[in-house]
């Protein structure tokens, strides 16, 4: 990954063959050196990109918020079709828009420039979309799984970051395990065949006969403060150490959450990572008032409940920020597909048959 400069207001961030984890420092680093150089535009080039994991498409996440704060604009070059739809699965689109179709954006940036930033020398990627979803519009439920209400998904559209009402929270869970005979793929079988069981009893996963696998919903009925809450999420990404899952239109949150599993010298590291804002306003108060901690319990939970299967030491830690503050009024018509609101007739019949 290499930073260069293509005109006095625009530097191009020629990407690395792999987009992941280790990414991020070096691009929050490069994005830190355009600011200095009080320059306002940002190519990514995506040209010699090879793969992308959901942690990449997060560590672009968390860089678009760092420029919209600084009044920077980036832009995507050189995106091949499936990425460009990755790119608009992930609702990264709108933080990081595709070049090709905004010239007139880029005022600073000649044909000339353009036809320069072409010839730039750089060795061609791959561009495998190797774990992700298909493309998909609007989720499609063909199967109602035995127990789930199934409710708010059909119909629904996908939607990140972006897309969402509230400030946006990355919030980080982990668990180190020191156990001889206990290997990676041991602890990432046990995560995705025993998932459901791992959850708390207000908090009920019903996936589809496929199971955990790129594409596929998962349906989600939680018992809250506020009563049940029927939704769900989509499959986004899937490799042999991590999976992650986005939300729908009408989700408590606007983003996604990623289960991954690394291997050290001495242990192996289970990580939960949420990186989402509140979907809407609603949403964004029942997190403030109680929403935040009943997550925060969840995902403690999940992880502990994961010790105690491999019959390991429960030593859960957490941390969380904030990679951007702002409220996104744009996004309140997001309320008219509140989930919680939308369950409210279910809450009423569940009510009504307790009572007979």
């Amino acid at each position: 990954m290499q930073l260069s400069s293509l005109n006095k207001s625009t530097s191009v961030i020629t990407l690395g063959a792999f987009l992941n984890t280790e990414s991020e420092e070096l691009l929050f680093a490069h994005l830190k050196e355009v600011l200095q150089s009080e320059k306002d535009r940002v190519i990514l080039d995506f040209r010699p990109v090879d793969h992308m994991n959901s942690a990449g498409v997060s560590a672009l996440v968390k860089l678009a918020a760092m420029a919209k704060q600084n009044r920077v604009k980036l832009f995507a070059y050189g995106l091949n079709k499936r990425y460009g739809e990755i790119l608009a699965l992930t609702g990264l689109y709108e933080g990081i828009p595709a070049l090709d179709s905004v010239y007139e954006e880029v005022e600073s940036l000649s044909r000339a420039k353009l036809a320069e930033l072409e010839k730039m020398d750089f060795k061609a990627g791959k561009q495998s979309d190797a774990g992700w979803a298909p493309k998909v519009h609007r989720l499609t439920v063909t199967e109602k799984p035995e127990g789930a209400f199934a409710k708010n998904m059909d119909g629904r559209k996908i939607i990140g970051q972006f897309q969402g009402f509230g400030p946006m929270w990355e919030k980080t869970y982990w668990l180190n395990i020191k156990k001889a005979g206990i290997r990676k793929e041991d602890v990432v079988l046990a995560m995705q065949e025993h998932f459901l069981e791992f959850q708390p009893s207000e908090n009920s996963f019903y996936p589809t006969s496929k199971g955990i696998a790129p594409g596929e919903i998962i349906f989600v009925d939680s018992r809250t403060l506020g009563g049940i809450v029927s939704t769900g999420v989509m499959v986004l990404y899937m490799d042999d150490r991590s999976f992650t899952f986005i939300t729908p239109h009408g989700h408590p949150e606007a983003g996604w959450v990623t289960f991954s599993v690394d291997e050290g010298e001495d242990s192996i590291y289970v990580q939960i990572q949420g990186l989402a804002r509140a979907s809407d306003p609603f949403f964004e108060i029942a997190f403030r008032i109680a929403g935040s901690k009943f997550q925060e319990t969840i995902w403690k939970h999940v992880l502990s409940s994961l010790a105690k299967y491999l019959g390991v030491e429960e030593n859960v830690q957490m941390k969380k920020y904030c990679p951007a503050t702002d409220l996104q009024w744009s996004k309140v018509s997001n309320i008219l597909y509140n989930s919680q609101i939308r369950s409210f007739p279910l809450n009423i019949t569940t009510l009504f048959k307790r009572s007979l």
